[in-house]
């Protein structure tokens, strides 16, 4: 499974639980949240969200012009 597929996954399985709770009568707020912790909890989806995070990030970075190494450094002086 992709990273984004992993993500997307959590989040289907979260909005069920959610719609769950809406729909049920009476609402157990600590099952709830217990079903949600066990999702958003797993090694595998913080994995994936940290992996689409360097991504995001990398992709960024490639946005930005890179300094030349020979460039002298910028110098800020007040005044």
């Amino acid at each position: 499974m992709t990273s984004q597929e992993c993500v997307i996954d959590a989040v289907l399985r979260a909005q069920g639980v959610l719609a769950d709770y809406i729909e049920s009568e009476p609402r157990d707020c600590a099952r709830t949240l217990s079903r949600l912790f066990v999702i958003f909890a797993d090694d595998e989806l913080t994995g994936a969200v940290n992996a689409l995070n360097l991504e995001a990030v990398r992709a960024a970075m490639g946005e930005f012009p890179q300094r030349s190494s020979t460039s002298p450094p910028c110098n800020r002086t007040s005044g």
